[in-house]
């Protein structure tokens, strides 16, 4: 879209140290300029330090979890759920692994 501020996260972003230290940096970074009310994931390695930065500035947090799994937690989630203020799941079971979370059925 004309206008539209794209800010590259690291990638490969799955467990991996470096990756989280620099998307950790850019996270502070793009944080402070854009000072969101709200950010949005669906669920990504890179979804960690804006939820737990994001959360400190006082930004609202809402986590889609991913559509595939449907009765364990991925880790992004496991690590993003102290910190979100609306937590989505699209499998009834997954409410099992995450009491607070609203099943929305399939949106994806």
């Amino acid at each position: 879209m004309k206008g539209e501020k794209l800010y590259p996260v690291y990638y490969p972003s799955n467990r991996s140290i470096k990756a989280l230290i620099i998307n950790t940096y850019r996270a502070v970074k793009i944080l402070r300029k854009e000072r969101p009310d709200l950010i949005i994931s669906s669920g990504a390695a890179p979804a960690i330090p804006f939820f737990w930065i994001g959360k400190l500035m006082g930004a609202k947090t809402i986590y889609i979890e991913v559509f595939d799994r449907i009765d364990k937690p991925t880790i992004t989630g496991k690590i993003c759920y102290p910190v979100t203020d609306k937590f989505i799941v699209e499998w009834e079971e997954m409410k099992r692994v995450y009491r607070k979370a609203i099943n929305l059925g399939s949106i994806f």
